[in-house]
């Protein structure tokens, strides 16, 4: 796994709240999965209702917390979880965020399916990853149900916004 460094994450979190911008509702009620230490729901959290982070590692998790605290962020919640079997309820979210994640897991559709689970009708879904080519990421999401909105290359990563049939 590439480890990257700071000026890289944040620009990489920069491009991929600039293209869930147009989806961002101050009522939003976000799902961020394998969210590390939430850097795209803390850098969203002053523009939606309310952000769960969600990620199997309990240190990032903790460091999210502690950045979020730090930063007087009070509508973000984070929790230990697996992106492939949310602990939610169906239809609980009304925008869902996945960045540079789906490379990194076994089965990205079986992750996508489970966000469209948990999207409210209309809901966005935001995926971003340089492990899949625009193409092949768009297949994905209509694999696990999603109906593509818009999708773009930008350098190395592919990004979709998709919404549940």
């Amino acid at each position: 796994m590439t480890v990257m460094s700071e000026e890289t994450v944040t620009a990489a979190v920069r491009e991929f709240c600039g293209y869930a911008e147009p989806e961002l509702d101050l009522e939003d009620v976000c799902l961020e999965v394998r969210a590390g230490a939430a850097e795209v729901g803390r850098a969203l959290a002053r523009r939606v209702r309310h952000i769960t982070a969600l990620d199997e590692s309990l240190e990032a998790l903790a460091d999210g917390k502690r950045r979020a605290d730090r930063d007087a962020l009070t509508n973000i919640t984070f929790q230990r979880g697996d992106a492939a079997a949310l602990p939610y309820l169906d239809r609980t979210f009304t925008l869902l965020l996945c960045n540079d994640a789906l490379g990194t897991v076994a089965d990205p559709v079986a992750v996508l399916r489970e966000l469209v689970r948990v999207s409210r009708p209309g809901a966005g879904i935001v995926v971003a990853d340089p492990d899949f080519s625009e193409a092949d990421l768009c297949a994905l999401v209509v694999a696990a149900g999603g109906e593509i909105k818009r999708s773009k290359t930008s350098g190395s990563r592919a990004f979709v916004h998709a919404t549940a049939h």
